[in-house]
């Protein structure tokens, strides 16, 4: 009788489930292209989300979701703010940003809720809009599951010839390890990136910082990955495009994490499936990562003849990196002179909101690293920038070049502009400009 019953529940929750689907069709029927592309992305990744049903991390991953277009900030959203704000269209919402907010991949605390935010345009892939979305709804609940307040570091030395040429290697090793059927040289590729990273951590501080971005943005993408609904052969496959991909980036400096706790993360996975929930804010991933796979790092051979006895394309990497280092030099030295010795423009961070493009920052030495593409919101306004500005090591300011045209309203130079909030002024001392209360 009670399996009766309990088939019987199976029939109705799968025929409320159907109905559920076709209503919102139904409902979906008069949205655009693109709109109703994204009913069926809120759709895809909720009934993925579903599959797992909270395991993962121990609580429901889905909530609420923004996505955006970016030139006009229109959002639609999978759910209504506290308000009843939002327009619904088909089974989904329609609004617009406020030009207070900055638009990037991210988690927001707004209109009372807590949002995960995806830019449009989204992959055309249904598997890589999944792991998108997934990646920001990790965000969304990161301060919950024990990853609150994460302070993230510079990362300056990824973009030096040791440090890109060391990290090229590491992952190098970890496809291997991804490929390789043999347990034994699995270990082996395992040891070698671990010791290639080893040999990178050449101070503590370097390992902080790493680990910093790691336990940010790598567990994110590593949960992605993890949820998107990809097989075995898919992931072997995923991972390894995504790493020739991300060695086309202009800079590593941001966007390593993505790849290294993904191969790491998969391989531990396959002895230790829940090995995530083990850490927390204060675990170093790379201690955690040595004990768990139960590695020994090498001390006694060199760098070039692991990268060559494996064949982890040695002479290529090398060879790519002696170019990119000379004109890294190049570039660093205009870059000086742009920002550092000819008449600028210094913005004081009081309250501070920015989004930019992590693919290609480009660090000065100590003194800060310029950002090509950012938004900033400040009590004086709002900072867009589509050629370059300085921001110091300790995210006290940004710095642009010379002010080329001054009102009360909108300051602009080379490929920026200033929105002036009404109280603020600019005030030219010597060569240099400085923002000035009224």
């Amino acid at each position: 009788m009670n399996k009766i019953f309990y088939i019987v529940i199976l029939i109705v929750f799968g025929s409320c489930q159907n109905n559920k689907v076709k209503q919102a069709n139904k409902a979906n029927e008069n949205l655009t292209a693109e709109e109703k592309s994204i009913a069926q992305t809120f759709s895809d990744v909720d009934s993925l989300l579903k599959i797992d049903n909270g395991k993962f991390w121990g609580k429901d991953l889905y909530g609420p979701i923004i996505i955006v277009v970016p030139e006009t900030r229109v959002f639609y959203s999978n759910e209504n703010n506290s308000a009843n704000e939002f327009r619904k269209i088909g089974a989904i919402y329609k609004d617009s940003l406020s030009t207070d907010i900055n638009i990037a991949n991210t988690a927001i605390d707004w209109n009372d809720k807590r949002w995960s935010m995806v830019m449009l345009p989204l992959p055309k892939n249904q598997i890589s809009r999944n792991n998108l979305v997934i990646h920001e709804l990790f965000h969304r609940l990161q301060p919950t599951i024990g990853f609150e307040n994460l302070q993230e570091m510079d990362n300056g030395h990824l973009d030096t010839y040791d440090g890109r040429l060391l990290l090229k290697l590491e992952l190098e090793a970890l496809d291997k390890a991804l490929s390789d059927n043999d347990s034994i040289e699995r270990v082996n590729h395992i040891q070698n990136a671990l010791t290639f990273r080893n040999r990178r951590h050449k101070t503590p501080d370097i390992k902080k910082a790493e680990n910093s971005l790691e336990l940010n943005e790598g567990l994110a993408e590593y949960t992605a990955i993890m949820l998107s609904g990809r097989d075995a052969g898919a992931m072997k496959t995923h991972l390894n495009k995504s790493k020739n991909s991300f060695y086309t980036n202009p800079t590593f400096i941001r966007s390593f994490a993505y790849q290294t706790i993904p191969y790491y993360g998969y391989l531990l996975s396959s002895i230790k499936p829940n090995w995530h929930k083990e850490i927390n804010n204060e675990t170093n991933l790379t201690d955690y990562l040595t004990n768990a796979l139960n590695i020994k790092i090498s001390e006694d051979l060199s760098i070039e003849k692991i990268a060559k006895k494996f064949d982890y394309n040695w002479q290529m990497i090398k060879k790519v990196e002696t170019e990119r280092e000379k004109l890294r030099f190049e570039k660093i030295a205009n870059l000086k002179t742009q920002f550092l010795e000819k008449p600028n423009l210094e913005l004081p961070f009081l309250n501070m909101n920015i989004s930019f493009d992590p693919r290609n920052l480009i660090p000065i030495e100590n003194i800060g690293t310029v950002y090509p593409n950012l938004r900033v919101t400040d009590n004086w306004g709002i900072l867009t920038v589509e050629n370059g500005a300085l921001l110091a090591s300790d995210w006290s300011k940004v710095t642009v070049t010379e002010p080329t045209n001054i009102s009360d309203e909108i300051v602009s130079g080379d490929g920026w502009k200033l929105e002036l909030n009404p109280e603020w002024q600019i005030q030219k001392i010597g060569t240099k400009y400085k923002l000035e209360k009224k």
